[in-house]
């Protein structure tokens, strides 16, 4: 798992000052940055019912698989056309890896304590790409990007090998039927979550997409530090996030993640010193490492492990498509107005995704009662 995080973090803050570099305008970037998630987000439906019917090692493999074989084209199909369709591709990887492994850590864990499990998994991800994003910065001015996308093959390569090694738990022979997904996707408890996670996701994307350019302006002897404290932040309060999950509750986590990761996206375009970089690190960091863990945990404890994997995969796709949409937003309204303008737009984004949950759950958590065979039709 962690290999194959490293190799798409190498990407993050690299792959827009590339193709920057390419002569790529600002809608050149937010576009090839924001397709890779809807490469992922198409063949959702597609892994959930591989991860039903197959199994989620075999899903895990392929997706370690085609992020590997996508890494070089980056350098040999430079075209703004041929780049989306190279994103496209390598998003269909990250929707198998992520899929089979959130599927795998769900089947593994005791349902009282998925948040927490999420926690500390999560972590782990974060982690990853606390490695591979300073490292994937240094790589580009050091040895170019020739060296950042081979390194991201290698990468890639090592996790689906990895992948081939694990071993399933057994599970239930039951095979869902389509009404049984629809009954599963559709209630209230699965419904709000994603819609709360396709907002907050919005604002990821689309601040992801320029904040490179923007620090590189304003820091750049240094700005690789803002991935680095990010990171550990991250880390760090997915920890501890998960160590206290059950005592505080899902819900208070997402509303309150949700105020700290707006505070986050508005501490960004008044960035100047070394000392306000790291502060708004630290808190944007915080705002999404609280509420991912707790998102997570309503969905997951909500279905039965017939659909799981089909389950998971809508809830994730709520990710792809807000990134996606978040980075092609991003570019148009930059090239109108500008980069602090993006920013100071998204921050407003997390208080509407507060009311949307709080409407649809409610503000303070219930005793968690797992659903081992809910959502029968």
């Amino acid at each position: 798992m962690v290999g194959f995080f490293v190799s798409i973090g190498l990407l993050i803050p690299t792959l827009p000052l590339y193709v920057r570099d390419l002569g790529g305008s600002p809608v050149d970037v937010g576009l090839i940055v924001g397709v890779f998630s809807f490469g992922v987000l198409v063949v959702r439906p597609v892994v959930g019912r591989l991860l039903d019917t197959r199994g989620r090692r075999v899903v895990l493999i392929i997706g370690g698989a085609l992020a590997a074989a996508m890494a070089p084209l980056y350098l040999w199909l430079t075209a703004v056309a041929l780049l989306v369709a190279v994103r496209v591709i390598h998003g269909v990887g990250l929707s198998a890896f992520t899929g089979g492994w959130v599927t795998l850590a769900t089947d593994l864990a005791p349902p009282e304590r998925r948040t927490e499990f999420m926690g500390y998994l999560s972590a782990a991800t974060t982690l990853a790409f606390a490695i591979g994003a300073p490292v994937g910065i240094e790589i580009a001015n050091r040895f170019g990007y020739a060296a950042l996308f081979w390194t991201v093959a290698g990468t890639a390569v090592a996790s689906a090998v990895l992948a081939a090694a694990l071993r399933e738990p057994e599970r239930s022979s039951t095979m869902p039927q389509p009404g049984h997904y629809r009954a599963a996707i559709s209630r209230r408890q699965v419904v709000v979550p994603t819609a709360t996670l396709l907002l907050t996701t919005l604002t990821v994307g689309a601040v992801f997409a320029f904040l490179p350019i923007l620090l590189e302006q304003r820091r750049p002897g240094d700005f690789s530090l803002f991935f680095i404290v990010h990171a550990i932040t991250s880390v760090v309060v997915r920890v501890v996030i998960a160590r206290v999950a059950r005592s505080v509750g899902d819900r208070p986590m997402v509303w309150g993640g949700l105020m700290i990761h707006a505070l986050g996206i508005a501490s960004l375009p008044p960035i100047q010193g070394r000392a306000s970089m790291l502060g708004a690190a630290v808190l944007f960091g915080m705002g999404f490492a609280i509420l991912w863990p707790a998102l997570y945990g309503l969905v997951a404890n909500d279905v039965s492990e017939a659909a799981r994997g089909m389950v998971l995969n809508f809830f994730l796709a709520a990710f792809d498509l807000g990134m996606g949409l978040g980075g092609l937003v991003s570019g148009p309204i930059v090239a109108w107005a500008s980069i602090p303008a993006l920013m100071n737009g998204m921050a407003v984004v997390p208080f509407v995704a507060i009311a949307l949950f709080l409407a649809g759950l409610g503000w303070r958590s219930q005793t968690p009662v797992p659903q081992q065979a809910a959502v029968r039709s």
